[in-house]
């Protein structure tokens, strides 16, 4: 099963390298079916140059036959693409080289290796492997070798993958004068199993640089940071974990958040926040993330009579007929909407709102039976109620389109329409919103609020409005209208407004200090920014940008710090600090399994007490649950469940059938029976009167355990060393994490 499921993927794979290697920004720009002919294009690098290039700095597997070739050209680059593979043999390699100057640009080679020959260790450790990196890099490179500058990745989660050998990333930002320039750099990829290249990718733009004179100090440009409008104190309302139970609100936070599509950036010469022309943005990612998770008897009974009711379902049951009919529900949209003659009702559904399990609310479809006809009539309408109050929270009517009409209304009468149907459907919270003047383009460039211009939307017939509460934005909550430049007819209204809890703003950080409290995540560094006009690339600027070259995407994306706490906070409100993490244990040395437990380590396994394994202690049932977890489903999402959390997941997934606690210690006999379970192979070791083990304690053993004890030990999964097993000695934490690490790789 596993070998077939590893071939299945290798065809993916390969299916993917040769997908990227044809939907890239640079191969999309010609033809692929009709390749430009080499004396079309004339380039500098001819086709035979390009190929000898590519074969001198890399051995092309004989076995790969098939040779396609592609002239592309976007922009200022040129480029040969190079692709060799060969059907009836798996593998591929494909290579980019500048037509102009003869620089490899790219490299991907894949090949069938069955990780089931794979080491469950990798062959090159790390500095080997960065070795082969550099290496690579002074040949392909040169001079411009020195020019680079190694980002340190430790933390990169190295997973321990089943399904394939090991490798191992590593990104190099490119630098003038000590100076980086930003979305120029390298990043090459190597194999653990045998150190050979799996991927290079080269991004070195031909530059001119504004020249260093006068250029402002760090200090200077975090106060230019400070003064400017980028930080703005707001409530906001996190994406939550998992769906709301009944009766449970969310609480919105008070955070400051950095904003504008500059990213902060003050530019360096003039101190001042930097300024774009509408359409333009600067290239700042690519260098940073590497191009930049008891049932019923269905039978039933001979009784007639009826099963009682659950709590649950009685509590259902009488909040349910507590809402609006259907036909009630009906009246309440003719309210404010006149439901067109030609229109009819195709579908009527009541739910519960995903964002409160509290709210239920009905929604209705109508539609034109005849949507061929040319009339002019309505095509369809669809409406929601709230089920219990009978209030309005969106609708959508569509007319057909009969293009412009000879007579429009302006901005502002369409923005009195819109006003004076959201006083009538939403009197009170009208009172308690503002509209969004789409000032984006004069907020990016930090211009303080007093300072814009104010503008109409920029559709002219659609008006959005935002919650305020207590003075601050809410961004999460508001509502939108859209009124038929020529009919004045609304045409589209969208409430969301949540029922939440809003902290006081006392007690908070001042603007300064949350400032300071991101700046200390993502200091202002000086680099080079290239402009992009309309996606063209234009001027190289010289700022200062909030960013931390040596740390990860989530770093540079999170934009968000806790108004009490100061903590940088991610997507879903939680601090950046929990975030997954590799461990890199430093109290391994003298221990038999030293390597498979720094491999788990560096997986982010086993972080109970930081970068201490502390592999003499006694193993928890928590602590190795939640390695089993994470090992299986990810740490993302999962790496701050609670104890109980992860006790209660293990039950669900049939690893825990005893009554246990957290803190209780993992027996020999029970980490067999977990491991076994993970493996899902319990079925097997429960059958009876064929299993025997040669311990001389065998007695000892459960009857019901012993055949988890004889897989895990006959398969080498638990190292039973002596004639003696133990079954109710508690292991330690080095054991427990060897036995999970071969557990993890027992097919291999």
């Amino acid at each position: 099963m596993h070998k077939k499921y590893k071939k299945a993927m290798a065809g993916i794979i390969s299916m993917i390298f040769f997908l990227q290697m044809s939907s890239s920004p640079v191969l999309a720009a010609v033809n692929v079916s009709e390749p430009v002919s080499q004396a079309e294009v004339s380039p500098e690098i001819t086709l035979e140059k390009a190929i000898q290039i590519v074969k001198t700095n890399f051995e092309i597997p004989s076995e790969l036959s098939n040779f396609t070739s592609n002239y592309n050209t976007s922009d200022d680059r040129h480029a040969w693409s190079l692709h060799w593979n060969n059907p009836g043999n798996p593998g591929d390699f494909s290579a980019e080289v500048n037509a102009d100057n003869g620089d490899i640009l790219s490299l991907n080679y894949w090949r069938n290796e069955d990780s089931a020959a794979a080491a469950p260790l990798p062959a090159i450790t790390k500095t080997s492997a960065q070795t082969i990196s550099d290496d690579l890099l002074a040949r392909l490179l040169g001079d411009r070798a020195g020019q680079i500058k190694l980002l340190s990745k430790d933390q990169e989660i190295l997973p321990l993958n089943n399904y394939g050998p090991i490798s191992y990333s590593f990104q190099y930002q490119r630098l003038i004068k000590d100076i980086p320039v930003l979305g120029d750099g390298v990043n090459v990829q190597v194999s653990g199993s045998d150190g050979h290249i799996i991927s290079y990718n080269l991004n070195w733009s031909n530059l001119q640089v504004p020249e260093q004179k006068e250029v402002i100090s760090a200090d200077q440009a975090r106060q230019a940071l400070a003064s400017a409008s980028f930080f703005k104190l707001l409530y906001w309302l996190p994406a939550p974990y998992r769906i709301l139970s009944l009766g449970q609100k969310q609480e919105a936070k008070l955070v400051y958040q950095l904003s504008g599509q500059t990213g902060g950036a003050i530019d360096a010469l003039t101190g001042e926040p930097l300024k774009l022309d509408p359409g333009d943005w600067i290239d700042e990612t690519s260098a940073l993330s590497g191009g930049i998770g008891g049932k019923g008897d269905m039978a039933g009974s001979a009784s007639s009579q009826p099963s009682a009711l659950t709590p649950q379902e009685q509590q259902e049951i009488d909040q349910t007929a507590k809402l609006l009919k259907q036909d009630e529900a009906i009246a309440a949209v003719q309210r404010w909407i006149s439901i067109p003659d030609n229109l009819t009702l195709r579908s009527a559904n009541l739910s519960t709102d995903w964002r409160s399990a509290d709210s239920r609310v009905w929604s209705f479809d109508w539609s034109n039976p005849s949507p061929e006809s040319t009339d002019g009539k309505a095509q369809y309408l669809n409406a929601r109620i709230d089920a219990s109050s009978g209030e309005l929270l969106g609708f959508n009517l569509a007319y057909p389109q009969t293009g412009k009409a000879d007579t429009e209304l302006d901005k502002a009468a369409l923005q009195k329409l819109a006003e004076d149907f959201l006083k009538k459907v939403q009197p009170n919270r009208f009172s308690q919103v503002a509209l969004d003047g789409n000032t984006d383009a004069d907020s990016d460039s930090g211009v303080s609020s007093d300072q814009q211009k104010i503008v109409g939307p920029i559709d002219a017939s659609n008006f959005s409005y935002q919650r305020i509460v207590n003075g601050l934005d809410f961004p999460n909550n508001g509502m939108t209208v859209n009124v038929d430049p020529a009919s004045g007819t609304i045409t589209n209204y969208e409430l969301n407004w949540s029922d939440l809890d809003f902290p006081s703003a006392s007690g908070i950080l001042s603007k300064d200090q949350a400032v300071g409290a991101f700046l200390t995540s993502r200091p202002l560094t000086l680099a080079y920014v290239r402009i992009y006009s309309n996606g063209v690339p234009g001027d190289v600027r010289l700022v200062y940008l909030p960013l931390n070259l040596n740390q990860g995407q989530s770093v540079q994306s999170a934009n968000i710090i806790d108004a009490r706490s100061g903590e940088m906070l991610d997507y879903q409100g939680q601090p950046l600090s929990e975030e997954p993490k590799p461990y890199s244990f430093f109290d391994l040395a003298g221990i038999e399994e030293q390597q498979e437990i720094a491999a788990l380590g560096q997986a982010g396994l086993f972080g109970d007490f930081g970068n201490s394994f502390k592999p003499r202690e006694t193993m928890t049932v928590a602590s190795l649950l939640r390695a089993m977890y994470l090992s299986r489903f990810g740490l993302w999402g999962n790496a701050s469940l609670s104890d109980l959390e992860i006790m209660a997941k293990a039950k669900e997934q049939g690893w825990l059938k005893e009554d246990l606690q957290p803190g209780d210690p993992v027996k020999r006999e029970l980490l067999c029976e977990f491991l076994i379970r993970y493996l899902q192979l319990n079925k097997l070791a429960e059958l009876k009167n064929i299993y025997q083990v040669n311990f001389r304690d065998a007695a000892q053993i459960a009857p019901d355990a012993l055949g988890y004890v004889a897989l895990a030990t006959s398969t080498g999964i638990l190292n039973a060393g002596g004639t003696n097993f133990a079954p109710d000695e508690a292991v330690n934490r080095a054991e427990a994490a060897g036995a999970l690490f071969r557990a993890l790789n027992w097919h291999n």
